[in-house]
């Protein structure tokens, strides 16, 4: 088993930063998400498809 954790160190850590990563967009989403804020970076009112994003 140390064997291969030794071989295989680098993968591992490169692994677990791209799913660190993966987990905090992720978490980002779903908190902007809660707290209404749009994903497109602009303002409700000139948007056509605000209809769609704010279904009453």
């Amino acid at each position: 088993m140390m064997n291969w954790l030794s071989a295989n160190w680098a993968t591992l850590v490169v692994g677990l930063f791209v799913a660190a990563v993966i987990a905090a967009v992720i978490l980002k989403l779903i908190r902007d998400k809660k707290n209404h804020k749009s994903s497109c970076g602009c303002s409700c009112s000139g948007c056509p498809g605000a209809s769609y994003c704010h279904k009453g």
